[in-house]
């Protein structure tokens, strides 16, 4: 249909040939190639390829080989999402992306806190399979509840996907946890062995058991990347703890062994969160070591990159994830599910690590990464899409 000056100044041309396309279905039944749409409306090639892809990704339309057909039952994509914690930052900045997201693909999002419980996350998969989603995502940190969780979604016939934990028979969405260890690992021994003249007398490596063998990869992977620098490290010097992945409970378990072993000076941490990593920085300052030691974190959270970006600091590096863009890389895994795509079991993110040479540029480019956002507040805004 030729557009004129004729419609006037608020007539919008794409919008025009989109309801063109869409009837060009003259009946609920027409299956239409892409030649047969351009007989019957006169769009141009690419234009109307463009729109046709737009209309199957809203799920206006289903396309089988080169054939389109009216979708009988469009309606908006119902996603759910259990999140880690509504205080935590890093789970909030996916929660974040995510909705961004899912409202640009025309989706509706439901978030649902686990509060870093398994009992509340089991219970929340449930209301999530009640309320009707068409996929759910899960992120919670505790691998006894993850077959519980997984067995509630495939009885309800959903597809899954798990974010950092593994969960049978979901899609892994996440870190290899193990080579963002190893990127650890190097960092501290590099550090090491540029600043100290004599061997660091204690590893402490902060741990969330909690999280199964995956998570505790990270771990395992920052005692081999460190080794795969600085050679062999005295078991004996290793000292490998649960830190819940939470400040406080790190500062507390890292404040007792130093205060267990006065004499330590050249210490590095490594912990499995920025939190843990955080409270280690806490326990090291109270003791007066900051300055003999070095620990280096995992996430990429902002509090721990203006840390780092601290020149005395010794919190001298994060492994970062960057959950603000974990989004569109979920929106794009839930649409070929639901398209019933051949999809690999892990989908592994990069990972970086930041550290004070680029923890300036980082933050100042990633302010999806900077949100300082209250729980309850945030999570209320995140469903209402």
């Amino acid at each position: 249909m030729p557009v004129t000056s004729k419609f006037g100044k608020y007539y919008v041309p794409i919008a025009s040939r989109t309801l063109d396309v869409l009837e060009a279905f003259r009946t609920p039944q027409d299956e239409l190639t892409l030649e047969q749409i351009r007989t019957r409306t006169g769009v141009a090639h690419t234009t109307a390829f463009r729109i046709l892809y737009t209309l199957v990704h809203r799920r206006y339309l289903t396309q089988t080989g080169k054939k389109y057909r009216l979708n009988p039952v469009r309606r908006k994509i119902k996603l759910g999402f259990g999140t880690l914690s509504g205080d935590h930052p890093f789970a909030l900045t996916i929660a974040q992306s995510l909705r961004v997201a899912a409202n640009a693909a025309g989706m509706e999002l439901i978030v649902k806190d686990n509060q870093r419980d398994p009992q509340i996350a089991i219970e929340n998969a449930q209301d999530l399979v009640n309320e009707g989603v068409d996929v759910a995502i899960e992120f919670q940190r505790h691998e006894h509840s993850a077959p519980v969780i997984a067995d509630i979604f495939a009885t309800a016939g959903i597809p899954t996907i798990a974010v950092h934990i593994p969960q049978p028979g979901a899609v892994y969405f996440g870190a290899d946890n193990y080579r963002a260890g190893w990127t650890a690992g190097v960092a501290l021994a590099e550090f090491a062995k540029s600043h100290w003249d004599d061997a660091p007398e204690l590893l402490l490596l902060l741990d969330i058991p909690q999280g199964g063998m995956a998570l505790q990869s990270r771990m395992t992977g920052v005692l081999r990347g460190l080794e795969s620098v600085a050679g062999p490290f005295p078991a004996e010097h290793v000292v490998r703890v649960d830190g819940k992945g939470m400040r406080e409970a790190s500062r507390q378990i890292t404040g007792g062994i130093l205060r267990d072993h006065p004499q330590l000076r050249r210490i590095l941490v490594s912990a499995a969160s920025d939190e843990s990593a955080l409270g280690a920085v806490d326990a090291l300052r109270a003791a007066g070591l900051a300055e003999s030691s070095a620990v280096v974190g995992h996430d990429g959270e902002a509090e721990a990159v203006r840390e780092v970006g601290r020149p005395e600091s010794p919190l001298i590096g994060t492994v970062a994830f960057f959950p603000e863009r974990y989004g569109r890389g979920l929106v794009s895994l839930v649409l070929r599910l639901l398209k019933g795509e051949p999809i690999a079991p892990f989908h592994y993110i990069e990972h970086e690590l930041i550290d004070i040479r680029n923890a300036e540029t980082y933050l100042a480019t990633s302010p999806g990464s900077t949100m300082n956002l209250s729980s309850q507040a945030t999570l209320a805004q995140l469903s209402a899409i």
